[in-house]
C-alpha cells in the first residue's frame, strides 16, 4: 500500500508539469501537496481518448526520456499516440510476463506470437515478455497467409499460441477444409487477446484444437491483465494501475476508469477506457490481485437499431453456440430511413428448415428485431480490418462501406 501511494503522489508531481494535466489541476486550484491519499484521486477530472488524441505531447510526463511511439490499433476510430520511456517498456514488459504466467506459460514454451509487429504495440511487449520468462519465440506477426501460419507453427512445434481468437479458429477451419485435424498439431495453450472472447466461442477454439485458451485484456495507455487457471476474470496489476468503475449501474457494471501510477511517459489519469464490466475482488487461486470481470463489449459498440440497444457481443455469444456455425456477418443499414439487418452465415453442414428456424430464433432473441437471414457458401465473408470485424453498422461512416457492398452483391 505504502509502495501504491508513493507512486501515485510520484505521477501526480509529473503530471503537474504536463501541458495537458497542469492545465486540469490549476483550473481546480489543486497542487501535487494536496494529493495525501489515494482517495484524492477523485479530486481529478475523468478523462478519455480524445483529450489524449488531442495533443499526445500534452499529456507525457517526462518528454525528454521518451524513447519510442507506438499507436493504438484504433479499435474506436482515431489511433492514439502512446509515448514510451525505457521505465514504462519495463513496466508494460513485467505486467506481460505476469500475464503470460497467468496463462500457464513457462520457460519450457515455444511461444508462436502471431501478434503483429510494428505501431501496434502488443507484438512487441509480448516478445519481450516472453523473452524475460525464458521461452522460444516464433515472431510470426508479418506474416500473411494462413497456411504460413501454419507451416511455421508445425516446423517448430509450436506449444503456445499468442494472438486473435477469431484468427485461431480461422487457422482450424482452414485445417479441416483440407482434411486435417488440428489436434494432431503441438499445440497445448492459447493466449488470446485483442477481442471479446464469448465462453461458447472459447469453447469451440478449445475443443478444435484441444488446448487450454486463456484471455488477455490490455489497453495501449495503460497496462495488462490476463485470467489464470480459475478462469473468473482478468487479474489486474493495481501496484502499477488503479481501477475505478464509473456510472455504476445497479449490477455493480460501469465503465473501467485506469490510472497508471508507474509510468514516466504517456500519463493515464482517470482514463474512461470505454470498457464496460466490475470488479469482483480476489479469485479463488488466492493470488493477490483483483479480478476484473470480463469485458463483453465496449460502450461505443453498443448500438442503437429500432430504437433497442444491441450488444455485438451478445450476438456474437449466443450464435456460436450453434455448432453449424462456423463464421458470420452481421450487417445494420438504413432503408429510406428506416433500419435494416442482416445476417449472412456460413455454415459446417448442410442448410435444413430446422437450423434455420434456431438461426432465425437465436438472433431475434438477441436483438429484439426482425433480420433477415442468408446462409453463403464458406470463406465467401471477407475479412474486414486486421480483427475480422464481424460487426458492421452502414448507416453513419464506415471505411468498410465499399468492401461490404461489394460482398453483398456478390452473394
Amino acid at each position: 500500500m505504502e509502495q501504491r501511494l508513493t507512486r501515485f503522489k510520484n505521477t501526480i508531481k509529473l503530471a503537474y508539469k504536463t501541458k495537458f494535466y497542469g492545465a486540469e489541476m490549476r483550473k481546480r486550484n489543486l497542487k501535487p501537496e494536496d494529493f495525501k491519499s489515494i482517495d484524492d484521486l477523485k479530486k481529478m477530472p475523468i478523462i478519455s481518448k480524445k483529450d489524449i488524441v488531442k495533443d499526445f505531447w500534452a499529456v507525457i510526463g517526462d518528454p525528454k526520456n521518451v524513447y519510442k511511439f507506438h499507436t493504438t490499433s484504433g479499435t474506436s476510430g482515431t489511433p492514439t499516440v502512446v509515448g514510451f520511456t525505457y521505465n514504462d517498456w519495463d513496466v508494460y514488459v513485467e505486467q506481460n510476463v505476469r500475464c503470460l504466467k497467468l496463462a500457464g506459460i513457462d520457460k519450457n514454451d515455444i511461444v508462436y506470437n502471431s501478434t503483429p509487429y510494428g505501431m501496434f504495440f502488443a507484438g512487441f511487449v509480448v516478445h519481450d515478455a516472453a523473452k524475460a520468462l525464458g521461452a522460444k519465440i516464433i515472431p510470426a506477426g508479418r506474416l500473411s497467409t494462413g497456411k504460413q501460419h501454419l507451416d511455421l507453427m508445425k516446423l517448430f512445434n509450436a506449444t503456445v499460441f499468442i494472438g486473435i481468437p477469431q484468427y485461431l479458429l480461422k487457422l482450424g477451419y482452414y485445417l479441416q477444409d483440407n482434411d486435417k485435424d488440428p489436434r494432431e498439431y503441438s499445440l497445448k495453450k492459447a493466449y488470446v487477446l485483442g477481442e471479446p472472447l464469448p465462453e461458447s466461442k472459447r469453447k469451440k477454439i478449445e475443443e478444435m484444437w484441444d488446448i487450454d485458451v486463456r484471455i488477455g485484456y490490455g489497453l495501449s495507455e495503460v497496462g495488462a491483465g490476463a485470467e489464470c487457471e480459475e478462469k473468473m476474470g482478468i487479474h489486474w496489476p493495481t501496484d502499477h494501475i488503479l481501477v475505478e468503475i464509473i456510472n455504476e449501474d445497479s449490477s455493480g457494471k460501469g465503465e473501467l476508469c485506469y490510472t497508471t501510477i508507474s509510468k514516466t511517459g504517456t500519463l493515464a489519469i482517470r482514463f474512461a477506457s470505454g470498457d464496460h464490466s466490475r470488479i469482483i475482488g480476489k479469485c479463488a487461486c488466492g493470488r493477490d490481485s483483483i479480478l476484473i470481470d470480463y469485458i463483453e463489449e465496449r460502450l461505443d459498440d453498443l448500438t442503437k437499431i429500432k430504437g433497442t440497444l444491441i450488444s455485438p457481443f451478445t450476438i456474437e455469444s449466443e450464435l456460436f453456440k450453434i455448432n453449424e456455425i462456423r463464421n458470420y456477418l452481421f450487417v445494420v443499414d438504413s432503408n429510406r430511413g428506416l433500419d435494416e439487418t442482416r445476417l449472412y452465415v456460413e455454415l459446417y453442414s448442410e442448410m435444413d428448415r430446422k437450423l434455420m428456424t434456431k438461426i432465425k430464433s437465436v438472433i431475434s432473441a438477441s436483438t429484439s428485431i426482425n433480420t433477415t437471414v442468408k446462409v453463403i457458401e464458406k470463406d465467401l465473408i471477407p475479412i474486414i480490418g486486421r480483427k475480422g470485424k464481424r460487426f458492421i453498422d452502414l448507416r453513419k461512416k464506415n471505411a468498410y462501406e465499399n468492401v461490404i457492398r461489394k460482398f453483398e452483391k456478390s452473394v
